[in-house]
């Protein structure tokens, strides 16, 4: 019992301390949510969303972000992002492209990778192109009444580049979208914590995608 105790005690120290560095890093970075990156868009299909977020860390800002979604083969989506945030962190543009090779079907997860180049311009006329590949998973839970669940996790990784430097950042990322019975409409929360160099944030948003 005191050893299962202690290990307990431990696992908690690490979260803690994980936490604590995340929050105190002294280095300034951006970060906009993944918001619907991780669930499938089919072929041909679009979908549009808007996504308010909340930065946690190097003072907080809150910003904007507008997302768009295209359907381009059974394998892969597009997503461009446009957006602007207070504080340091200001305008920023860029978009991904998605490989989902195992589709969310039946009792199987989703599971897939994206490559990610956003282009952030900070308040001090200095601009940062932030590059990363991004390992995800998500899978759709059925409520029986025609609602959808689809919660997500995602690791972002992969160097910033300014000024002819560069740093690598790291951060998990956990969410979920949900689909009320038969709605063109989905809406999605997200929480994103630092591990390396980058922020810890909150957003969410609401999503159009028609059938």
């Amino acid at each position: 019992m005191k050893m299962t105790a202690f290990r307990g005690l431990s696992g908690l120290k690490i979260i803690l301390s994980a936490l604590a560095i995340s929050f105190l890093s002294p280095l300034h970075q951006a970060q906009a949510g993944l918001f619907n990156m991780p669930h499938f868009v089919e072929p041909g299909k679009n979908a549009v969303g808007f996504e308010p977020e909340i930065t946690l860390t190097h003072g907080g800002g809150v910003a904007g972000n507008i997302h768009y979604t295209q359907g381009l083969t059974p394998l892969n989506n597009l997503n461009l992002i446009l957006g602007t945030g207070t504080d340091s962190r200001q305008f920023r543009v860029g978009g991904s492209f998605t490989f989902d090779f195992v589709p969310d079907i039946g009792d199987q997860p989703g599971m897939g990778i994206a490559a990610q180049a956003i282009y952030y311009r900070y308040h001090d006329e200095y601009g940062q192109l932030e590059t990363a590949a991004i390992p995800y998973i998500h899978k759709s839970f059925h409520d029986g009444q025609g609602n959808v669940v689809e919660p997500f996790l995602a690791l972002p990784l992969g160097p910033a580049f300014r000024s002819g430097h560069y740093k690598w950042t790291t951060a998990i990322v956990l969410g979920a979208m949900y689909q009320p019975k038969a709605a063109a409409v989905r809406f999605i929360g997200e929480l994103g914590v630092n591990l390396n160099k980058t922020e810890s944030y909150i957003s969410g948003g609401i999503l159009y995608q028609p059938e």
